[in-house]
């Protein structure tokens, strides 16, 4: 299955379509050319993350208000490896190393429960973007609460 048809929200296919046509021949576009008024649909639940190597971590640099809002505080400026990922977020970090090593689109759904008790059930997309043309130096994700009763 296509990542085009894993999607189950109108906004992430948006998400995705805009991307390719900012990408064009290249294997990512560069946030340079990332229009933040081209998503307004989206932008409560995106997510922007800087690459860093050596050792590789993800830096949060802008949280969406709405991905804030379910996820429970403001993550804007900390690492990934420093906040509640779930009790395994393992996978969550192997996909991400995925999207940044071959340059491709990851769409994951998934669901944990976070140290404070609360259920997260989301549905994902992570982009690569890349200044140069061939290294993945950020990442632009949107996140998607799907209901715990759904």
């Amino acid at each position: 299955m296509n990542i085009e048809e894993r999607f189950r929200s109108e906004p992430l296919r948006e998400l995705y379509d805009y991307w390719l046509s900012l990408r064009g021949e290249k294997p990512a576009p560069a946030r340079s050319q990332v229009d933040p008024m081209a998503m307004t649909q989206i932008l409560p639940h995106l997510g922007l993350f800087d690459v860093v190597n050596n050792p590789r971590r993800y830096r949060v640099r802008i949280m969406g208000t709405e991905v804030v809002a379910w996820y429970g505080c403001d993550v804007t400026g900390r690492y990934l490896d420093e906040i509640d990922l779930g009790p395994d977020p393992a996978p969550v970090f192997a996909i991400l190393d995925h999207v940044v090593a071959t340059m491709t689109p990851a769409h994951m759904m998934g669901d944990y429960v976070k140290q404070d008790g609360r259920q997260i059930r989301y549905e994902r997309l992570v982009l690569p973007l890349s200044s140069d043309g061939r290294e993945t130096d950020m990442l632009l994700g949107a996140s998607l609460r799907i209901e715990p009763s759904a």
